[in-house]
């Protein structure tokens, strides 16, 4: 290796007049470093970092390196990929460290030889099924890569016959997670192993037949509600537009619902949830997008078909988190409710209900929300399942409802604790903060358990005992610890002068801000013992009510820095808001488990569907 060198000096001409092209691998060896420099010098990332398995060439002619080029392990998910290999999820976990992705390939900008990058890319192929195997005791088995549009045409892809998929969503990977960049890169992959194609068939027909039949069981865009197009601008799009958008929306979906058949109904549900329809149940999204006769096969498919739940939620959040998921952004966390006049339907029982503001016959589900300068969502839900419904006088009931024999009791603050903890754990959503109302911010015991690397912004009730200050803890004879009585916070606030700060009119994620605030340093009560210095946030309404939040904002924190949480938090309540009045998430009059769980995802899809109009429009 020592008698090659970097060529800067022009090359011209044809390939062929030139000795073999060679690729001589580089990686865990002290040419490493001139590797790095010269993809950091010349390469348009202008980054050399990588992560996870890879492996690196010097593209070299004659006695001159004239390039360089790299291949890393596969993204995790790629949708245009996986659709594309027709490979469910289990699989797709089996196969993905047989898959490499090519994230590195320059040729010196003073090096224009013809066809010399489509013969390294052939040439790519064929060490890289040794060197792969060899390195990591994997056989490869595809190769993909990601193409800059904006700088490049991909020629050399295609001329090396890799197939277009389609285009990212806009993220890059680096040694600190995913990036959004906003630049879509189109997508290219090569199957080099024969018996993988053989197996799977990986076509690109697969991506495009699947669009194309979604595309013709949207019977144009009827009913729209009547106030979405002027709240997501879909007056800047046609009727086709949309329709084509919808499409390859659903498709990503469509590969969860078992049969074939099931499809039209999925596409029904979906159209009828964004409907300007009275009531969004089953029976009349039947009666307008698939006639009287399929009524009870539309319940059917809701309520007992086979659908893989667990892998269409997961597609759902990732899609999601692809689009919005972004630095600094918030994890927050409520229950929003169901009345129900019966006293059949799934989780039914006499319960404070949020709608009503009483105790009332309602269901209820704790719910995980997420939202970032990019925009907003729900991640994850869970039925709420009151004691008494694992009472044996429900025994019957939950058979009928079809309650999983795993579900067990468990209160509304674990069950939401369990799912901000799953979702933060996952490392999809980039957070900052976790928020959360006052049914969970008044719980000291689930607020110790978030994570200590976010800060909280949590609501409390107006009897949440506090310090003033940080009290004198004593002993006294025979009695144990005993501080100074702490006071409630809407004590606290009565007594206090500062007087309140108007806020700017404007709005913050579509919810309207708080028209006074202020801000007043307190103490923790922990087992009536103090505990860790917080924030105690006072908004004032145009009523004159106050509502009281808690946060462990730093002690720097300004005003500005703890208001701006605050108005993060009210997103969750305008997600709801949006999807029980436009997108009918409470309007499902279906009584089992199940039924439950695929309105909330349907809803949730059309919600992601509105948000995806809304940033193009």
């Amino acid at each position: 290796m020592a008698t090659y060198s970097i060529r800067k000096s022009p090359m011209n001409g044809e390939l062929q007049n030139y000795g073999p092209l060679r690729l001589i691998r580089v990686d865990e060896t002290k040419w490493e470093l001139s590797w790095n420099k010269m993809i950091e010098r010349w390469h348009y990332l202008a980054s050399s970092d990588m992560v996870g398995s890879l492996v690196k060439y010097f593209i070299v002619l004659d006695e001159w390196v004239v390039g360089a080029i790299s291949f890393c392990a596969a993204s995790y998910k790629l949708g245009p990929r996986d659709r594309f290999i027709g490979w469910d999820t289990t699989i797709r976990s089996e196969y993905l460290p047989r898959i490499v992705e090519n994230n590195r390939f320059l040729i010196l900008p003073n090096v224009k030889i013809k066809n010399l990058a489509s013969a390294t890319l052939a040439e790519s192929v064929r060490r890289l099924k040794f060197d792969w195997q060899y390195k990591y005791d994997v056989s490869p088995v595809m190769i993909e890569t990601f193409v800059d549009l904006s700088l490049f045409a991909g020629t050399c892809y295609r001329a090396s016959n890799w197939e277009y998929l389609g285009q990212t969503q806009g993220y890059s990977r680096s040694t600190k997670g995913f990036t959004y960049h906003g630049n879509k890169k189109a997508i290219y992959v090569y199957v080099i192993d024969k018996r993988f194609k053989k197996e799977f068939k990986p076509t690109i027909d697969r991506l495009k037949n699947a669009t194309k039949e979604i595309e013709k069981m949207i019977n144009g865009i009827p009913h729209w509600y009547p106030s979405l197009t002027e709240k997501i601008g879909l007056k800047k799009l046609t009727d086709e537009d949309v329709r084509c958008l919808l499409a390859e929306h659903l498709s990503a979906y469509t590969p969860y619902l078992g049969r074939k058949e099931h499809h039209q109904h999925f596409v029904s549900m979906i159209q009828g949830l964004m409907s300007d329809l009275d009531r969004k149940s089953i029976e009349p999204i039947a009666l307008s997008f698939e006639g009287t006769d399929n009524v009870r096969v539309l319940t059917k498919f809701m309520s007992d078909a086979k659908w893989k739940d667990n892998d269409m939620m997961e597609a759902y959040q990732n899609e999601l988190t692809d689009m919005i998921s972004a630095e600094g952004g918030m994890i927050t966390g409520d229950d929003t409710c169901f009345p129900k006049k019966g006293r059949s339907s799934v989780g039914v029982a006499r319960q404070y209900c949020v709608n009503t503001g009483k105790v009332d016959n309602c269901q209820s589900a704790p719910m995980v929300g997420y939202v970032s300068g990019k925009g907003y969502g729900i991640f994850d839900w869970r039925l709420y399942m009151p004691e008494s419904w694992f009472e044996d006088k429900h025994e019957v009931l939950r058979k009928k409802c079809k309650i999983p024999e795993n579900i067990l009791f468990e209160t509304k603050n674990k069950l939401l604790l369990d799912r901000i903890l799953s979702a933060y754990e996952s490392g999809k959503l980039k957070a900052r903060y976790i928020g959360v109302d006052s049914l969970y911010g008044s719980d000291s015991a689930f607020i110790d358990a978030l994570p200590e690397d976010l800060f909280y912004f949590a609501d409390v009730h107006k009897d949440q005992l506090v310090f003033a200050s940080r009290p004198e803890v004593y002993i006294p004879e025979n009695k144990g610890k005993h501080p100074q009585n702490p006071v409630t916070v809407e004590e606290l606030v009565a007594k206090d002068t500062t007087p309140f700060n108007d806020v700017v009119p404007g709005i913050v994620a579509k919810s309207p801000i708080f028209s006074k605030d202020k801000v007043l340093r307190v103490v923790e009560v922990r087992d009536g013992l103090p505990g860790k210095d917080v924030w105690l946030y006072v908004r004032q309404s145009d009523d004159g009510s106050l509502k009281y939040s808690l946060t462990n904002a730093p002690e720097s924190s300004t005003l500005e820095d703890i208001r701006k949480p605050a108005l993060m938090r009210c997103t969750i309540e305008r997600c709801f808001k949006e999807l029980k009045e436009y997108l009918g998430m409470d309007h499902y009059e279906a009584r089992n488990w199940a039924a439950f769980h695929r309105y909330m995802i349907l809803s949730n899809i059309s919600h992601l569907f509105i948000n995806k109009l809304r940033n193009m429009c």
